[in-house]
């Protein structure tokens, strides 16, 4: 899970003052495709894993006032779920 803030990649499984300062860097592999470099990956094994997985990358989005709502998200997220 990720947010694209201000024009910079975050991974929203670390909390807002332990990521890295410029953000992560999106790369292109010629087999993989397109991924963003240093994700976090986490495995999960059942709904409730992947909703408290959600509600982690949630509780750690960026959010400040507007002048219609007192906590709008001010990024875009990306939530990816590969099941296998």
């Amino acid at each position: 899970m990720l947010e694209i803030y201000n024009e910079r990649v975050q991974d929203l499984m670390i909390k807002p003052d332990k990521r890295p300062q410029n953000g992560l860097n999106i790369r292109e592999h010629p087999k993989i495709g397109v991924y963003v470099e240093g994700i976090i990956k986490n495995p999960v094994g059942s709904y409730e894993d992947i909703e408290a997985q959600i509600d982690k990358g949630t509780s750690n989005r960026t959010v400040g006032a507007t002048n219609m709502n007192a906590t709008s998200s001010r990024a875009h997220t990306v939530t990816t779920i590969n099941f296998t």
